[in-house]
């Protein structure tokens, strides 16, 4: 789609009586103009915080570092948590600290991983300035949720130091005689066995060139930083060229969300 705005308002239509879409014969106070732009939007996403509280303000994730692979477009962020806190657990935080190193470092970040959303809807970013609204297309839609990796690591170095035990006891049982074990065989089809291996390999193949992709540094602005002003500017159209319509307004609203007819018992 090329890069150009356009205004897509209607000035020269007949009004429509809002009882022709079955609502209140309402009277109409204003007319918008609406300017649909597409200057950054193969670069704007959504970023969803379903683990955040809805009284979390804006403006104070602040991570501390963000990092992000540009092919597979994962994003993380370390998110520094508040160890003087009376509701942080000091001991609980040194036993979950080994997972980040092993020079007794407590578990002081929070790690904020990306999940893609496929997209069911057209989500927009609108900006309402000196009386227009102005609509950019959003390109991906992300949700960051807590990583736990960090437990992964955990249970890595418990399972290390429990298979040192195990080793010393396998040598002082290793004299015993073994007992019969009884063995459960489970047998696949080739078609199944061909399939589950395809399965398996394109998986593992995905979860290696992701981790073989090295992390970008990125750099966060946060809102009212100068550096976001600079690109929400950028969501302003910058020419208002009219949009000579070919759809009336119920095709229009059908293309973009379905069916407005009422549902028929």
């Amino acid at each position: 789609m090329a890069d150009t705005d356009i205004n897509m308002t209607e000035r020269d239509a007949p009004a429509v009586s809002a009882k022709e879409y079955g609502l209140p014969d309402e009277e109409i106070v204003a007319e918008i103009p609406i300017y649909l732009t597409h200057r950054i939007a193969k670069n704007l996403h959504l970023l969803q915080y379903p683990q955040r509280t809805s009284s979390a303000k804006t403006g104070v994730l602040n991570p501390s570092v963000a990092r992000l692979k540009p092919i597979h477009g994962q994003i993380e962020m370390d998110i520094q948590l508040d160890v003087t806190s009376p509701m942080y657990s000091k001991e609980r935080g040194r036993e979950l600290g080994v997972g980040l190193s092993d020079n007794g470092r407590i578990l002081d970040i929070q790690t904020l991983v990306s999940v893609n959303i496929p997209k069911s809807s057209n989500y927009m970013a609108g900006v309402f300035r000196e009386g227009a609204l102005h609509m950019t297309p959003i390109e991906k839609i992300t949700q960051l949720q807590p990583s736990l990796k960090y437990l992964d690591r955990v249970a890595e170095k418990e399972l290390a130091a429990s298979k040192l035990d195990n080793d010393d006891d396998d040598d002082e049982d290793g004299k015993k005689e073994m007992k019969a074990q009884t063995i459960q065989v489970t047998v696949r089809s080739a078609q199944a066995e061909e399939a589950l291996r395809q399965q398996q390999n394109s998986i593992a193949y995905i979860q290696q060139k992701l981790e073989e992709e090295p992390w970008s540094k990125l750099s966060y602005y946060d809102v009212g930083s100068e550096e976001s002003s600079l690109v929400s500017s950028r969501l302003l159209a910058r020419h208002t060229d009219d949009l000579v319509c070919k759809t009336s307004p119920d095709e229009f609203l059908t293309a973009i969300i379905g069916s407005i007819e009422p549902d028929v018992l």
